[in-house]
């Protein structure tokens, strides 16, 4: 939910990227762009938070298709990120930081013993 968030807050950059980049676009374009962009964006970003909220409280129950439905969502959303940092510079303070937990994440789902260990007991 960064991605929207940052959109929101700073929408006259967002504004002002999309007048940048269509120079056709009169400022009622500009506007109606950037607010279908933050709309979008949101719903999108909701949708994964949604999904992740729901894996986690899956999670513990440590079944195998958790952990691989986990592992598929964040590393499909390293993917997505690709998206966000190539559509706008205001996001590439945040992506390196949210990618990296998100692998970070997908590590510790795999890696330690311990973890194994959890999923292994109950599949």
């Amino acid at each position: 939910m960064v991605v929207p968030v940052l959109m929101s807050v700073d929408q006259s950059a967002l504004r002002n990227q999309i007048a940048t980049q269509h120079p056709d676009f009169g400022a009622a374009e500009v506007a109606r762009s950037a607010a279908i962009a933050v709309t979008s964006g949101a719903v999108f970003h909701g949708i994964l938070l949604s999904l992740c909220a729901l894996l986690v409280w899956k999670l513990a129950t440590a079944r195998p298709w958790t952990r691989q439905l986990a592992t598929v969502s964040q590393l499909l959303s390293v993917v997505f990120s690709v998206v966000s940092w190539s559509s706008s510079p205001m996001f590439h303070t945040v992506i390196p930081i949210i990618c990296a937990a998100q692998i970070l994440t997908v590590a510790l789902l795999w890696f330690p013993a311990t973890a194994r260990e959890f999923f292994a007991e109950r599949s």
